[in-house]
């Protein structure tokens, strides 16, 4: 229960840090977004005064001239000072809607290059989201792989607990249908419960003994010689005990 404990905080932590990176990743995109629109509307601005402040000075540049010219010309007859201020007074009607259109052309540059610089600041975040989004799909598939490899492990792991449960002999100094199943198993014989000739052959050659298939004193005192236990040639108690924590080893 500890382990499958481990495994669910592990996998929430990983959860936990995919999210919060991919919010962190999420909010620098919009951020990085809100900005360039702020230094595109700010740029834009500053262009539309500019250039109506050009507008306005050529203006105003152009009727001075003229008012020069009418100052001159009022020394002359007045038709001709009359004649001169309604030129001046057109000229500067003409120059006042010429920078009219200037500035309303200017103006309208501004919002035009404006708009495309919202419109490119708008797919760079979408690509930055987009890019956010993929990053999200990719830890998620790699944080599923990891949690798949631990999920096998902690299943292999737990089958071989499980394998080990089930083969693990009680020292009672008993020869009894598990005892010869574990052995078996060890020692890679069929497992039927039965000490016949096979598994009497695969213990012989365990221990040193002539693999004759018949257990009789020489298997066991060679038995007893590989457990290191006394040699006597009676498949005792005590003999039984040595080869059941000795299988036990082996699981």
């Amino acid at each position: 229960m500890a382990l499958f404990g481990k495994k669910k905080e592990e996998e929430r932590a990983a959860k936990a840090a995919a999210d919060a990176q991919a919010a962190a990743d999420a909010k620098e995109a919009e951020e990085k977004a809100a900005a360039d629109a702020r230094v595109a509307q700010i740029k834009a601005k500053a262009a539309e005064d500019r250039a109506a402040a050009e507008a306005k000075a050529a203006a105003e540049a152009r009727i001075a001239e003229v008012k020069a010219k009418v100052a001159e010309g009022k020394a002359s007859v007045g038709a001709k000072a009359a004649a001169l201020k309604v030129a001046a007074e057109a000229k500067s009607a003409e120059l006042k809607e010429k920078a009219e259109e200037k500035s309303a052309e200017l103006k309208e540059k501004a919002e035009e290059k404006a708009a495309e610089a919202k419109e490119k600041v708008k797919d760079e975040a979408n690509t930055i989201k987009e890019k956010v989004e993929n990053k999200k799909v990719e830890q998620k598939e790699k944080l599923d792989t990891k949690r798949a490899e631990h999920n096998a492990k902690v299943d292999a792991k737990v089958a071989k607990m499980d394998e080990k449960h089930n083969y693990t002999l009680d020292v009672d100094g008993i020869w009894g249908a598990k005892t010869t199943t574990t052995t078996q198993h060890i020692l890679g014989v069929k497992e039927d419960g039965i000490l016949g000739p096979v598994t009497t052959k695969a213990i012989q050659a365990k221990v040193g003994a002539e693999a004759d298939g018949e257990w009789g004193p020489n298997t066991t005192k060679a038995m007893q010689t590989f457990l290191g236990v006394t040699v006597d040639g009676i498949k005792g108690p005590e003999t039984i005990k040595a080869w059941q924590k000795w299988c036990n080893k082996q699981l």
